[in-house]
């Protein structure tokens, strides 16, 4: 162990573990299997955050998987975050699984006023979310961990800069599952309108082209702008859709197969510079089922 490292786990020990017999690993296994995240929490606790993550790494199989569940749930699971994301490409696919999981929760916790209070360094945040992309890059592994890989390295966003590139290069992945992923990562940031409208106008999965449209417009608001006011950024940023992609959302807003909740975002753009056909559209959609996406184009001026 190098000096630094010793530091750390001499500040991530667990209070109060100096002469304390530490938990069996069995009971941590028996927590887990009573899915009560009081009682992970209480045995958790008393191991700390680097006894978890060495279990995780290097423990039979069952321990790993109980760690995994338990690390999110114990104070300063931040400083095991590059470690977490490194073990997303473990051969195990039951616990990659679960470090991508436990990662993204630990990811979401965090936010600028905590890494403030628990003066946490920064580096920590930006290595996992590099090794987190690295991961979600890998077509070898399984989707769902790819999956979950993406979302954490977004959600780290809030608290370090994120490689957008690296991101947007994942809406020309193979899978779908993954694509979607990276679409609703990319949702609000900035300097990616021109990927999310190649994505909205081509991807070979509606689902994906809904959820780009989606991401897209779901800001616009459900009026115009006042007669002398400039339009919102949402709105322009609609108003600026190519052509196909322009389109495209017109079927995807009447594909009744798709998720309503990205139909009910999309529609807005179709009220920005509303050509004829997109009023047609509204009007279609104002006047049948379901009746949130009924109630949604009539407000966006559909009759």
């Amino acid at each position: 162990m190098t000096l630094a490292e010793l530091v750390l786990v001499a500040l991530l020990a667990p209070a109060g573990a100096v002469g304390v017999k530490l938990p069996a690993l069995g009971e941590l296994v028996q927590a887990a299997r009573s899915r009560d995240d009081v009682e992970i929490e209480r045995v958790a606790s008393r191991l700390g955050p680097v006894k978890l993550e060495r279990v995780a790494e290097k423990g039979k199989r069952e321990e790993r998987l109980a760690a995994l569940r338990a690390l999110p749930l114990v104070d300063n699971a931040w400083a095991m975050l590059p470690q977490l994301a490194l073990l997303c490409g473990d051969a195990d696919v039951d616990v990659a699984e679960a470090a991508a999981r436990a990662a993204r929760r630990i990811c979401e916790s965090l936010d600028p006023a905590r890494m403030e209070a628990d003066e946490i360094p920064r580096d920590v945040p930006r290595r996992a979310q590099a090794e987190l992309l690295k991961q979600a890059s890998r077509v070898e592994l399984r989707p769902d961990v790819r999956v979950s890989a993406i979302a954490a390295a977004a959600a780290l966003r809030a608290v370090v800069p994120i490689d957008e590139p690296m991101l947007a290069k994942l809406l020309g992945d193979e899978e779908a599952q993954v694509r979607r992923a990276a679409v609703e990562a990319l949702a609000g940031a900035p300097g990616q309108d021109a990927p999310l409208a190649a994505a909205l106008a081509s991807d070979a999965s509606a689902e994906v082209a809904a959820a780009a449209a989606a991401a897209i417009c779901r800001d616009v608001p459900a009026t115009a702008s006042a007669p002398k006011a400039p339009p919102s950024a949402a709105e322009t940023r609609a108003g600026k859709l190519p052509q196909p992609a322009r389109q495209r959302l017109r079927a995807l807003a009447l594909d009744d197969a798709l998720p309503l909740a990205d139909r009910l975002d999309l529609v807005a753009c179709l009220r920005v510079f509303a050509q004829p056909d997109d009023q047609k559209i509204l009007d279609q959609l104002a006047r049948r089922p379901p009746e949130a996406l009924k109630r949604r184009a009539r407000s966006l001026g559909g009759r």
